[in-house]
């Protein structure tokens, strides 16, 4: 056969290939960043998508592109989720619902959680996604300060505390058994927004201040 009578592949099907190399590392690398974080080897990712890890690294050159990818979605619904409880008219109430959700969402996820952290808690942008990130991390500083202001939470209360709330929260769930971590993580974290709170006035005369 001639060199002029090889098959030769359509350029068509070589992205349709990329393409769907793309696809499953992405995939992967969510599924995986869901179970151990995201410090897990590449090789680790491209194994669960099938790939070579070269060909891992042609598609996403860095850790950083990577995560990014892999988090796209999170980012999305975190998005619209902030959308809503920022039309709260009560801001405390607002940012229980916003700690309760993520702090269900760490009990089962542990890459995305961890990422947002960063942002969020620790003032630095993670890996990937950083302009989206630092755009959460204001909202998340313009709830607190409202719920401050509002006067339904304690003043003294910042993103530190909030940072104790989510690190003790991991602990919980790390410490739990499966089965039970999502219930021990409702506990713990109904406890812990208690202590953020006003205490209010009973009625008179019950001397309970």
């Amino acid at each position: 056969m001639s060199s002029s009578q090889l098959p030769v592949r359509a350029a068509g099907n070589l992205r349709s290939d990329a393409g769907r190399n793309r696809a499953e590392i992405v995939s992967a690398a969510r599924a995986v960043f869901t179970e151990a974080g995201t410090d897990v080897p590449t090789s680790r990712i491209a194994r669960r998508a099938g790939v070579a890890v070269a060909t891992l690294y042609r598609r996403f050159p860095t850790r950083e592109a990577l995560v990014e990818a892999a988090f796209a979605d999170q980012h999305a619904d975190c998005s619209r989720f902030f959308s809503v409880v920022e039309q709260h008219p009560e801001p405390w109430p607002a940012l229980r619902t916003a700690l309760r959700r993520f702090c269900a969402e760490q009990a089962r996820d542990k890459g995305f959680t961890a990422h947002l952290l960063a942002a969020c808690l620790q003032g630095r942008a993670p890996a990937g996604a950083a302009a989206t990130s630092a755009l959460e991390a204001e909202r998340l500083t313009a709830l607190v300060r409202r719920a401050r202001d509002s006067g339904a939470m304690r003043p003294d209360v910042g993103l530190t505390e909030l940072h104790l709330l989510v690190a003790g929260n991991a602990g919980v769930v790390a410490a739990s058994p499966p089965d039970q971590a999502a219930a021990a993580s409702r506990r713990f974290v109904e406890l812990f927004l208690r202590s953020l709170e006003v205490p209010r006035r009973s009625g008179a005369g019950d001397g309970v201040r």
